[in-house]
């Protein structure tokens, strides 16, 4: 029976995949900047603690699971003209013509979250250098569903915690 110690866990940033489609295109994003490149942030918590001026407590839960994705992008990359050209497009349309599909996946791993609409809010902020610059490009996802999951197989006692959960372990990943 392996434990977390003698199981080795494989991520690669090129296997990386985040693809933009509507009826009128599909796109895989590629020219990303080195270190973070992805950022992923909930726009309302799935739960939230109140305490009370006497110590009682409650918790309000919400359904909301619009989420903001921040893309680092070199300077250099075409993808600029491309999500420049979206954004364009969706400012004159001024319709839900250029709403777009978001999905992420790391090919390496479970990973994976995916949003029927999303749309590009604004412009990245610009600036220019001596060196090559980061262009960040938030897109507004409606509803972002999905998972971080791992990048290993998981352990004998990790499987049937995620079962127990009601989770499902594929066969490539199990113990």
């Amino acid at each position: 029976m392996a434990s977390a110690s003698e199981i080795l866990s494989t991520y690669s940033p090129e296997d990386v995949y985040v693809v933009l489609a509507n009826g009128a295109f599909s796109y895989t994003l590629t020219g990303f900047m080195d270190g973070t490149f992805i950022n992923i942030s909930r726009e309302v918590p799935a739960s939230t603690l109140y305490v009370g001026g006497a110590l009682s407590n409650a918790r309000t839960i919400r359904a909301n699971k619009a989420s903001s994705v921040t893309f680092s992008l070199m300077q250099t990359s075409d993808d600029n003209d491309i999500l420049s050209q979206l954004l364009s497009n969706d400012e004159v349309a001024r319709d839900n013509t250029w709403l777009f599909s978001l999905t992420i996946k790391d090919g390496t791993g479970r990973s994976l979250w995916y949003s029927p609409q999303a749309f590009i809010g604004t412009e990245p902020d610009r600036s220019l250098s001596t060196g090559v610059e980061t262009r960040d490009w938030v897109i507004q996802c409606v509803s972002l569903t999905g998972k971080a999951g791992g990048n290993g197989k998981f352990t004998p006692d990790s499987a049937g915690a995620l079962t127990a959960l009601g989770g499902t372990v594929e066969p490539k990943w199990a113990p």
